[in-house]
């Protein structure tokens, strides 16, 4: 093989492979769908069996997530020495729509302070570890971003959700 034999196969190779990842490209975009939607939701204990607290809620957003909203942390952790004000957390997160249920598991912090300009402030990462109904097999995540004051939470929710 001479050098622009070489050299014409190795366009080729790249050629198709950039073709491979378009094709792909082009399959995720048709499975997945940006989400935005905004979410509010109260601290309650009129909560599941077994739960002493939890927040309830509505969430209005695109591609099918309208519904309402459950959430019960299930741990948290030790506030850093240089931001004490902040708390971090974990647990269950669901989306109840016409469509099925998302179950999540959504991991944040929260500032619980009052009076300051960042009381509130609360900013979590959910992953659909699960899903029934229409929503059986779907992949994806979300970020929310808001601020929780006095036991209302008003946020935003953005992220991707892929069909199967």
């Amino acid at each position: 093989m001479n050098i622009s034999t070489g050299f014409g196969m190795t366009l080729l190779i790249v050629g198709t492979m950039a073709g491979s990842a378009t094709a792909q490209e082009a399959a995720h975009r048709s499975r997945c769908k940006a989400i935005h939607a905004a979410m509010a939701e109260d601290l309650t204990t009129a909560c599941k069996p077994d739960d002493d607290s939890c927040f309830i809620g509505e969430v209005a957003g695109n591609h099918g997530l309208r519904g309402t909203t459950y959430f019960r942390a299930d741990g948290s952790g030790t506030s850093p020495d240089t931001s004490p004000d902040f708390v971090p957390y974990s647990g269950q997160f669901e989306y109840s729509t016409k469509r099925g249920t998302l179950i999540m598991r959504e991991t944040g912090i929260v500032n619980q302070t009052q009076g300051n300009l960042d009381s509130g402030a609360v900013t979590a990462f959910q992953k659909i570890v699960d899903a029934t109904g229409d929503w059986a097999g779907t992949t994806g995540y979300f970020f929310v971003n808001g601020f929780s004051r006095e036991g209302h939470v008003q946020t935003r929710v953005s992220g991707e959700i892929c069909r199967p």
